[in-house]
């Protein structure tokens, strides 16, 4: 396909154009009132008529192979097209390709429209992500790598003459060659899935497996328009086209064995589900969805031959492709590794009944696909080892799963084997454990003779997968799944009367260099390197050379994976959608924007609202042990005797001076104060029970999070953020946690924080609060996107009064009178800090500072004034408070404990009921008669921006479908250059498009960041 960009005047245009079929995005800006303006983006799917005679400038020449879809980054919209690729294989008589390189087009400017700047690659992405060194002597090959990871560190500060594409970081997540689509197959289901599918399903879009289908979110925009905007026959003609792609991120690779007529294929496909880097993304999600988690498929394929065994197949000459499906991923259970790992330290972030459900929903999504499972567990039971926690707490879950499904465990210790036999010999030994569910299950076969593969029933089904994990699933998970794709090899050749092969040089390179590939690649995805183990797999035995390579890859993987996936990280979650725009640009087409207001017309048919009752505390323990206090004081009430939350955030875990910070065992601490709160919490009726949801702390600020057992179902997406204000952030003796999640369709934050301390400075303690609420970063959205926020500790804020006059307030029981002299009101009511949030009425004497052990406020030499230092703050809607309150009976430390008692109204969504009304709503909806619809016409008022008032789209079927090879084009006009101008340079045309009213709700504020028209000063 040849693409060639053409300029045209005002306003902005670039369309992505087959010989019938183009995408068109126009950008448009309109003036609406005091000096507000709106800008934004609409798609229009139409029918080509592109004529070069209008062009006024030609940007470039560019071959393209099809669309990824749209993303919205950092106040601006692109489209990302295809620009190289190479083909990785022919599977099934489908071409698979590996895409090479990408473009990101502008939607809004034409500052990028350099397709050559858009592909640059600096020397850290090269070193870090595309290397892959082959050691020729061992020693030489181990420094040249410890160079190369210094040579990478030192790139970091590199400087080039001109800045990087904004989407730089997409670039080159899409550029590193692991991402591959096939016009023909639908490549996020293996062979045995397709066959399954509804034969009236023929497009790829409408097969595709999410789970699988990395640039889903990113097309969403584009096949919303392909679902609601054009007719059945329009939508065929866009299918075949071959314009949107569809694709897999992973390995795959194709071997042919020479001399014969076999061929080995390999196709890995990584979950986009819970995606990410080596220690960002580690263990499950509420949904069931594991990180690393890859499907794959291992295809032998037989031109000719017969199926032996009983006579299953047919005769000679007859084709055959046998399919064998494995999966690994991430052990199941809620875990992390944070900070900089050395040791491999690792921490289960909930605690096993806040698992279980999780779990549970992981394994009947297993269950439900491929049948049975067999888990084979491939870490260490070392006593004490980290990946000994892992080994028991997955046994647990195991043991209470297998009532519920048909689920084998199998633990292997690989390195115990590999130590007792040798590591040529140790993998293969998983055999004697698996080898009857191996015979049992065996592979899906068809027979490919039939001229097409959707015609083809199986004449064997696979019917049972099985499950590999170590730590990372990569290299100890790649070498036993070798083995087992070995085993199977084996098995289908001699049954395909091809056994012939097995053992030949041809076979064993083909096999070997394939699993060997598969491995390096699924690891430089999730680690940046290749995989370890590889002499293993490539040549059979383990070498000098390849241990001296293991170890400095290691060495890249330390490195790379503590210090430079957070960017890498970024770019997942852009792609897969948990970092939506705060405010869309994209403008929605008239038949969709009228479908979901349809839909949220009947919003009361899919929704209802619940109560649920949530506590909320904060104490400054001021180091102090809970020991014999009967803490209980603090939580039992009467408002809300059994809540379904309970939050507490506690400071001061230890005192804060050198000694302490230096010497004290935090986390310890912290445990001993979850154990006691649940102790309590437990305590307080038998007709309810806890469970810890999250415990955390940083350095000596605590959050403890529980949920009554009978609710634990409604909690999903918890994430835990933390945020150091101390010393200018570097220290975490002041800071913040924020504890993320949704209750029910409901999103809630709860932050607790220990701001700067001092009579005087809150100013710094309003610093305190924005640098908090600035940095806690969270992967599905940001701090404000949630409906609802809650902030709880000791914020440090006084009471501007003489010592004496406040105490002589509070002798009288005043409060009132106190309160308008307290430092947080009075911010907040200057715009200052906690803008837009509520605090319930002040009712109770200040809770700082007492002498410990007494009801005395402070009788030091410093004589501080009383003060409501301990706070609880809200915003959101459906928040009601039944309680705030002090507790006067627990002594121990210079504060008193503060409670809110809330009621919250969360939403519950019967999301099949909603894509139900939505469906039936799509359907009614007619699609715009073909004659009311208009096609590109460069030539007719080329200056004028018409915004239609439905989405136009016509296929001119005059003109042949254009195949895979056929001429695109991307036509582009400049957006306004002048600085106030949002007119065209034309004053004659018909329509003034500059003054027509405007949709309210797509208004954007002249100086919001988000609008791309500001930010180049072109309003």
């Amino acid at each position: 396909m040849q693409v060639t960009t053409f300029g045209y005047a005002h306003p902005r245009r670039v369309v992505i154009s087959s010989n019938s079929v183009a995408i068109e995005c126009s950008t448009e800006a309109a003036t609406i009132s005091e000096g507000r303006r709106m800008a934004g983006v609409t798609m229009k799917i139409v029918a080509a008529n592109l004529s070069r005679k209008d062009v006024q400038r030609t940007l470039s020449n560019r071959t393209i192979y099809g669309v990824l879809g749209v993303v919205e980054f950092d106040g601006d919209i692109y489209i990302a097209l295809v620009i190289d690729r190479i083909a990785a294989g022919v599977v099934n008589r489908a071409t698979v390709f590996r895409i090479t390189r990408v473009a990101f087009i502008s939607l809004t400017n034409g500052e990028w429209d350099d397709f050559d700047e858009l592909n640059r690659t600096d020397s850290q992405f090269q070193s870090a992500i595309n290397s892959q060194p082959q050691a020729a002597k061992a020693a030489s090959a181990f420094l040249s790598k410890i160079r190369e990871v210094q040579s990478s560190s030192n790139s970091n500060n590199i400087e080039t003459d001109s800045p990087p594409h904004p989407c730089a970081h997409l670039i080159k997540l899409f550029s590193t060659g692991t991402f591959y689509y096939s016009p023909e197959a639908d490549l996020t289901r293996s062979i045995n899935a397709r066959v399954s599918l509804s034969k009236t399903l023929e497009s790829i879009l409408d097969t595709a497996d999410p789970t699988y289908f990395w640039n889903a979110f990113m097309m969403t925009p584009i096949a919303a328009m392909r679902a609601l905007e054009i007719s059945p026959e329009h939508r065929a003609a866009l299918d075949a086209s071959a314009l949107l792609i569809c694709a897999i991120q992973g390995f795959v690779g194709v071997q042919p064995v020479s001399s014969s007529s076999v061929k080995l294929a390999i196709l890995s496909r990584l979950s986009c589900r819970n995606a990410g880097t080596r220690f960002n993304a580690r263990g499950i999600d509420d949904e069931g969805s594991c990180s690393n988690f890859v499907e794959t498929e291992f295809v032998v394929e037989s031109t000719a031959g017969s199926v032996g065994g009983g006579g299953t197949g047919g005769g000679q000459g007859t084709s055959y492709l046998a399919s064998f499906l494995m999966v690994r991923g991430s052990v199941p259970v809620f875990w992390e590794q944070t900070g900089v790992q050395v040791t491999h330290r690792l921490d289960l972030s909930r605690g096993f009944e806040a698992t279980s459900g999780a779990f549970r929903k992981h394994f009947e999504n297993l269950n439900k696909q491929y049948g049975s499972v067999h888990v084979i567990n491939l870490l260490s039971n070392k006593e004490g080892s980290a990946e000994s926690i892992l080994v028991n707490e997955y046994v647990r879950h195991v043991n209470q799963y297998v009532s519920l499904g048909p689920v084998h465990y199998t633990h292997f210790d690989y390195h115990s084997y590999v130590k007792q036999v040798g590591p040529e010999h140790g993998a293969s030994m998983i055999l004697d454990f698996i080898q009857s569910d191996l015979d049992n299950w065996s592979y899906t076969l068809i027979d490919t003779s039939a001229p097409k593969l959707s015609n083809a029933p199986p004449i064997l089904k696979q019917q049972g997968i099985f499950r590999v994990n170590c730590l990372d699933c990569l290299d100890r998970t790649n070498h036993v799944e070798f083995v087992m794709a070995k085993a199977m090899a084996e098995k289908c050749l001699v049954e395909m009367e091809q056994g012939s092969i097995l053992g030949t040089e041809a076979f064993v390179d083909a096999f070997q260099n394939l699993w060997a590939d598969n491995g390096d690649w699924l690891s430089k995805i999730y680690t940046g390197t290749g995989a370890l183990k590889t002499s293993l797999t490539r040549k059979g035995k383990q070498t000098i050379a390849g241990f001296f390579d293991d170890a400095a890859k290691s060495i890249n993987r330390f490195y790379i994976n503590n210090f430079l996936d957070k960017r890498r990280q970024e770019a997942i979650d852009i792609v897969v959608g948990k970092l939506k725009p705060h405010r869309s640009l994209l403008v929605p087409n008239l038949m969709s924007s009228q479908v979901e207001k349809e839909v949220m017309s009947r919003h009361s048919e899919f929704s209802k609202k619940e109560d649920i009752s949530v506590f909320v505390g904060t104490w400054n323990v001021n180091g102090c042990l809970p020991g014999q206090e009967q803490i209980e004081f603090w939580i039992q009430n009467d408002a809300a005797p059994l809540p379904n939350l309970v939050v507490l955030g506690i400071q001061e875990l230890i005192e804060l001076n050198a000694q302490e910070i230096v010497s004290a065992n935090t986390e310890q601490l912290r445990v001993k104060w979850g154990e006691k709160l649940l102790d309590v919490l437990n305590n307080l009726s038998p007709k309810a029970r806890y469970i810890p949801l999250r415990e955390a702390n940083l350095l000596a600020l605590g959050l403890f999070v529980f949920c009554r057992v009978d609710c634990i179902e409604h909690v999903r997406g918890a994430e835990v953020s933390m945020c150091k204000t101390g010393f200018a952030g570097i220290a975490a003796n002041k800071g913040g946690i924020g504890f993320s999640f949704n209750y029910q369709d409901t999103s809630m934050v709860f932050i607790t924080a220990h701001f700067a301390a001092g009579e005087k400075n809150a100013d710094d303690r309003n610093k305190d609060f924005h640098t908090i609420s600035s940095e806690l970063n969270f992967k599905r959205k940001s701090l404000n996107e949630h409906n609802m926020i809650f902030w709880l500790g000791d914020f440090n804020y006084r009471v501007n009064l003489h010592n004496s006059e406040a105490r002589s307030i509070i002798d009288r029981g005043h409060f009132l009178e106190l309160v308008i002299h307290d430092q947080l009101r009075i911010c907040k009511d200057r715009g200052e800090v906690f803008d837009h949030f509520t605090e319930a009425p002040i009712h109770f004497p200040p809770t700082y500072k007492y002498d410990n052990g007494t009801s005395v406020y402070d009788t030091s030499e410093k004589a501080r004034c009383p003060s409501w230092t301990d706070r609880v703050l809200y915003r959101g809607k459906g928040i009601h408070v039944r309680e705030y309150d002090h507790v006067d009976s627990l002594l121990m430390s210079d504060h008193r404990p503060v409670r809110a008692i809330f009621r919250v109204e969360v939403d519950i969504i019967d999301l099949a009921a909603q894509k139900s009304i939505r469906s039936a709503i799509s359907s009614a909806t007619p699609v715009v008669a073909d004659s009311d619809w208009t096609a590109i016409d460069p030539s007719a008022n080329q200056f004028a921006f018409q915004r239609q008032e439905s989405t136009p789209a016509l296929i001119d079927f005059s003109e042949e479908i254009a195949s895979p090879m056929t001429a695109w084009n991307v036509i582009d006009s400049k957006p306004v250059a002048a600085v106030g101008s949002v007119r065209p340079s034309n004053p004659s045309v018909a329509r003034q498009w500059w003054h027509e009213p405007v949709d309210e709700v797509w208004a954007v504020d002249e100086g919001d960041a988000t609008n791309p028209f500001y930010a180049k000063g072109l309003i």
